[in-house]
């Protein structure tokens, strides 16, 4: 496999994992799967910082890569922004 196409699946993990630990925490699914998929979503998409200096070192000049390194820091962001939501609703 090239350099390019290990970096793009990675990067794109965190890329995937930010909708679907969305959707899945705000949906009324509840059961004890559920959650660990949960949790192992948010995790992964919180490491997207992780993802966007693992990317850049396999194959930083390229164009794809430096792009999903974007969506990468927006999906740590959004973890961040959500729990500091989580932290806010629980002291109203």
């Amino acid at each position: 496999m090239r350099k390019k196409t290990v970096a793009i699946i990675a990067e794109l993990i965190p890329v995937v994992s930010a909708p679907v630990s969305y959707f899945l925490a705000v949906s009324s699914f509840g059961s004890g799967i559920v959650g660990a998929v949960i949790a192992v979503t948010f995790l992964l998409a919180f490491l997207g910082f992780a993802f966007f200096f693992l990317g850049r070192r396999i194959a930083g000049s390229d164009r794809s890569v430096r792009v999903i390194g974007v969506l990468d820091w927006l999906a740590t962001l959004y973890v961040v922004v959500f729990y500091a939501l989580v932290i806010f609703s629980f002291w109203l």
